[in-house]
């Protein structure tokens, strides 16, 4: 065997993510760069999906589409099919115990083979397996080439993929934004539009649930107007005084609670907790400078909420603001109108 030239492969691949080619050209690239190589017949990557929990080709040289995609009983424990927990070498196929595994090797001309795990941040999230038509022993450098190759690859998959992920969430707030925003102008009926809010918040940012509540000016507590994915024995818990739960909202403050177990400012924390709370967002709703509500945002076991969603959730208050003060306008204006008619003595059409 040559020498192995391991510097022109990093040189293709690194040419091809900084000249942003897309992801199925960058995986084959790295396939056939590592086929070509380590002279092997053929070699093929894996990863997790971008949706879903299954894993899928996302590169590959020298194989059979039957050999890629070909579904037999005993898959789910073939060693090639599978995100390996550790490096996995068979020098000689005779020596493979698998018989499934083995004809289908056997059939694809395949003699040795040696299966990869990629991590990314101490996560297995891709496979690189390779394949030779004669036994073979596979080095410790051959291998440490081809991890780091098929790394750099499936880190460039990743990024991508988190900004495909980062622009399909924008659109979604955006598409959120317009709809609840047409509903505003096109409709006094504030039942439907806090419908509209509480479960669209509910959905797109992947909460628990969301709860708009008003103040009573008089009582200073404050009362459900509409809520979405939170059970009635939560919502009933007790009068929530808007003095002693998250008074800063009074302030005009948005309000992030990471944690409902430690934080002081929370009126019902123990009932949070049974309800699988463990984070709360809470956002004021004000109408010139005075706070009229709060829209409440409630998040089990998962990451902080983000500054895009905080923001996004902000924005969707000040509609919400907007269009309950709509409706307090437009039905305290029907009824002076009403009263003015009464006054007048006007008791309606005669015709």
């Amino acid at each position: 065997m040559n020498p192995v030239d391991y510097l022109t492969p990093f040189m293709e691949v690194g040419r091809a993510v900084f000249d942003g080619a897309g992801n199925d050209h960058v995986m084959s690239l790295t396939a056939e760069e590592i086929t070509k190589a380590l002279e092997l017949k053929g070699c093929f990557v894996k990863m997790k999906a971008y949706k879903g929990d299954h894993i899928e080709v996302v590169g590959s040289k020298g194989l059979s589409e039957r050999f890629l995609f070909g579904k037999s009983d005993y898959a789910k424990n073939w060693a090639c099919f599978n995100l390996p927990e550790s490096v996995v070498c068979v020098p000689n196929l005779a020596d493979f115990d698998i018989q499934g595994e083995k004809a289908l090797m056997t059939t694809e001309g395949i003699q040795s083979f040696a299966v990869l795990p990629i991590e990314i941040r101490h996560e297995t999230v891709a496979m690189v397996a390779l394949f030779s038509g004669a036994p073979r022993e596979f080095t410790s450098e051959e291998l440490g080439f081809v991890q780091t190759l098929a790394g750099q690859g499936v880190q460039s998959v990743l990024w991508q993929r988190r900004v495909h992920s980062m622009i399909e969430k924008e659109r979604e707030y955006l598409r959120s934004f317009q709809e609840i925003s047409s509903a505003i102008n096109e409709s006094l009926n504030i039942s439907k539009v806090l419908e509209l809010v509480v479960t669209k918040i509910t959905t797109v940012l992947g909460v628990k649930g969301c709860v708009v509540r008003l103040l009573d000016a008089k009582t200073q507590n404050l009362y459900v107007a509409r809520s979405h994915g939170l059970s009635t024995e939560f919502l009933q818990k007790g009068p929530i005084d808007a003095q002693r739960s998250i008074a800063e909202n009074l302030a005009g403050k948005v309000v992030v609670v990471d944690d409902v177990f430690t934080d002081p400012r929370l009126q019902y924390p123990a009932e949070m907790a049974e309800e699988g709370v463990r984070k709360l967002l809470s956002i004021p709703l004000m109408v010139r400078g005075k706070v009229i509500g709060v829209l409440r945002i409630y998040s089990g076991e998962g990451p902080k909420f983000t500054k895009h969603e905080i923001d996004f959730a902000n924005a969707i208050g000040q509609q919400c603001a907007f269009a309950i003060e709509n409706a307090r306008i437009y039905q305290r204006l029907h009824y002076e109108y009403q009263q003015l008619l009464v006054d007048f003595g006007y008791e309606g059409s005669s015709e």
